[in-house]
């Protein structure tokens, strides 16, 4: 089912699927991020296939809840409900505010609009290693950040303390 988000600064429409993308699941949880995916797209001119946008909304638009991890955190990985890919998690993180939004965008070639793909609250990251979109500099950034565990699903079976990666 697809939604109009809005309009980027160089004139392309942008939608996203409400069932079952990334984003939805983001925007489900987070209302409010459609007011600022309309106001982020507005200052954007994406260009290409594939684009991943971190934008400085200039004030505190939420919590980041990916954290830098050291040698004393209490580290573990996992697989959230419905996902094949390992997540690196830290049980006792604090959210840190932030006044960043990401966006990520596909370009639908078929009507020429962009797909938003994905979006959350915080800096970009690379894709979790084990993901399709797996890129050089995935294992050496979550081998120093983790999501802090709060309400994600996980699938119980999987969790372990040995990097599965």
């Amino acid at each position: 089912m697809k939604h109009h988000v809005g309009q980027t600064g160089n004139g392309v429409a942008v939608y996203v699927n409400l069932i079952g993308s990334e984003a939805s699941k983001q925007i489900s949880q987070q209302p409010y991020l459609l007011g600022l995916i309309t106001e982020a797209l507005q200052q954007i001119k994406p260009r290409g296939q594939e684009v991943n946008v971190e934008r400085d909304m200039g004030r505190n638009i939420g919590y980041s809840f990916v954290v830098r991890t050291s040698d004393t955190d209490s580290i573990f990985y996992a697989q959230i409900l419905k996902d094949t890919t390992y997540t690196r998690f830290i049980k006792n993180g604090k959210p840190k505010s932030t006044s960043y939004l990401t966006l990520q965008l596909r370009l639908d070639s078929e009507d020429n609009e962009y797909e938003l793909h994905n979006v959350y609250v915080g800096r970009l990251s690379p894709p979790r290693p084990g993901s399709t979109d797996e890129t050089a500099e995935s294992k050496t950034y979550w081998a120093n950040h983790a999501f802090i565990v709060g309400n994600q699903t996980l699938q119980l079976r999987t969790v372990t303390k040995v990097c599965p990666y």
